[in-house]
């Protein structure tokens, strides 16, 4: 489930009313409309005659009855599950909000207005934004529907009532800041139809469905043969290295030399056009000769040589891992032939310079990752949680109710603030340097306000984990094993839409025909080139021979195809 927030606000001009409305209120104002309703039919009928009125009553009826259809009746149907227009639009702006959350950055680039008309802009040569969304949305409704049966099946039960609460409390937290009201900003998310009634069960279904996910991938967690396995297959990417290295880069000349390219004669009028100042009239950059180049670069390579016999009272380089390492440079780190004290001088010929390099150590790096309570808050604040902990029973029971009630959800999500198997390698600096520290211990609580971000981490270390290459290796084989499992909730998905709802579905539709077409005339053009004899390139008589048939080639195929 996807809690992200489209931003866009509104000045909202609704008056708040003086009184509170009773339901007895409700039921009064209703009997009173009846009876004036009722009078007003009457009228009618003495005046204009019972047809119109019957007309009248009958039209004004169909506005509810035909919302009731909009909101109940079945809009597809996926895998034989009915969904109503109200579901669909919740996994529609789910997936077009969370595509916004993920790229929003970058919508500018993909020419994507999401305050525009979607089904007028293009994801691609064939389908649409709208068609993409419906697309994706279509893809999930399967996803999570087959979970829920297996879940279903196999009596999993899980109490989503304080998901659901939390989910309520960040709904109401957005709306008012963005200046909705709850209602409002639930149309706003999730579709014009959508009211937070209407949308519960999706919402609760969802939690229940991501909560079933979890319980999966704790069974598809790898054992620690299965680890080590994986690392004997792919020691390069985990294991570090130690190394000294210099860089030497070559002094290009900055104006021409007795190298430089003979300078042609302009012709008559070119100067006064620009001459070699280009058409804005400012000075270009020197571009030194291939000649220059390569002179500047032997002298370059000289100094190289020379530094190999000093490298070594440089800078060492230690814990480095082969993604944060030159490309230049990483292969000849990582060859299983090196040794301490190897020594290399590699060209880089398109940066023209020689990177000067010494291997000293290669191995895998033992640092523990580590479970952590982590409550985040505003900058400045972190002490005050850490003094209202400490007032208390100070235990980590009462460390995790701490994180519950001051932890943003959409900034950290996790139960208690728990974060089981923390990389250091993906937490702030200050936070790395404090968790693996030697002597730190179960129960240990610091407050840590990196330079680089805008909270304030208040830590409770609950325990060292796994080794961070083997976290590392663990997260991946689960990620891989979940991405095939949801993989086949996603395969021959069957969609009915008698009403044709989904533009996506025809613009598929005709790229498979598209495709059948082309496959069955490159089968027989395939076959017509084969029927020919060695030696009768051109000679109709022969072709028509291995024919058999004077039909024009294709036609069988393509009738068949569709």
């Amino acid at each position: 489930m996807s809690n992200n927030k489209d931003t866009q606000s509104t000045d909202n001009t609704e008056q708040k009313p003086e009184k509170v409305v009773t339901k007895y209120d409700l039921k009064m104002q209703r009997r009173k409309e009846q009876k004036e309703k009722e009078l007003r039919d009457r009228r009618i009928g003495r005046i204009i005659g019972v047809v119109l009125a019957v007309a009248l009553v009958c039209f004004v009826a169909s506005f509810p009855i035909r919302n009731l259809l909009t909101v109940k009746g079945t809009y597809v149907t996926v895998n034989g599950e009915q969904i109503n227009r109200v579901e669909f639009d919740y996994y529609y702006q789910t997936a077009r909000n969370e595509y916004m959350s993920t790229n929003g950055m970058y919508l500018s680039y993909f020419g994507l207005d999401l305050s525009g008309d979607l089904s007028r802009q293009m994801y691609s040569e064939t389908l649409t934004w709208k068609d993409y969304f419906e697309e994706v949305a279509v893809q999930n409704i399967a996803r999570n529907k087959g979970m829920l049966k297996e879940a279903r099946a196999e009596g999993f039960t899980y109490d989503t009532g304080e998901d659901y609460r939390e989910y309520e409390e960040m709904l109401e937290q957005a709306a008012s800041e963005n200046g909705y009201t709850v209602k409002d900003y639930v149309k706003e998310l999730y579709g014009v139809y959508a009211t937070p009634s209407r949308i519960k069960p999706y919402i609760e279904e969802a939690l229940y469905v991501a909560a079933y996910y979890d319980k999966v991938a704790e069974g598809v967690a790898p054992a620690m043969e299965e680890i080590e396995s994986y690392y004997a297959e792919n020691k390069a990417s985990y294991d570090s290295v130690d190394y000294y290295m210099e860089t030497v880069d070559a002094q290009l000349p900055t104006e021409p030399t007795e190298l430089a390219d003979p300078v042609e004669e302009p012709e008559e009028g070119e100067e006064e056009n620009g001459g070699d100042d280009g058409e804005s009239g400012e000075e270009q950059t020197y571009q030194p000769s291939e000649a220059e180049i390569a002179a500047a670069m032997e002298k370059a390579k000289e100094e190289a040589d020379k530094a190999v016999k000093t490298i070594r009272k440089g800078e060492l380089h230690e814990g480095a891992r082969r993604t944060a390492i030159n490309s230049n440079v990483r292969d000849w780190l990582y060859d299983e032939a090196r040794k301490e004290g190897d020594t290399n001088v590699i060209e880089d010929a398109a940066n023209h310079r020689y990177y000067v390099v010494c291997f000293m150590d290669r191995y895998l790096e033992e640092t523990p990752s580590a479970d952590l309570h982590i409550a985040m808050t505003d900058k400045g604040n972190g002490q005050a949680l850490m003094d209202e902990w400490k007032g208390g029973e100070a235990t980590e029971e009462t460390f995790a109710e701490l994180c519950d009630k001051y932890n943003d959800a959409s900034v950290m999500s996790a139960r208690g603030g728990l974060v089981e198997g923390a990389l250091p390698s993906s937490v702030p600096d200050e936070l790395k340097e404090w968790m693996t520290d030697e002597a730190r211990q179960k129960g240990d609580t610091v407050v840590i306000s990196p330079e680089t971000e805008e909270y304030d981490y208040v830590v409770y270390y609950a325990g060292p984990n796994d080794a961070e290459w083997a976290m590392s290796i663990r997260n991946t084989l689960i990620n891989e094993k979940m991405s095939e499992y949801l993989e086949e909730k996603t395969q021959d998905i069957q969609v009915q839409d008698s009403r044709g709802n989904l533009n996506y579905l025809k613009v598929r539709a005709q790229e498979e025909e598209a495709k059948a077409s082309a496959e069955s005339s490159e089968g027989t053009e395939e076959g017509n080139t084969d029927s020919q004899e060695p030696g009768t390139e051109g000679s109709g008589e022969s072709g028509t021979e291995e024919d058999g048939s004077s039909e024009e080639p294709g036609t069988e195929d393509s009738g068949s195809a569709q």
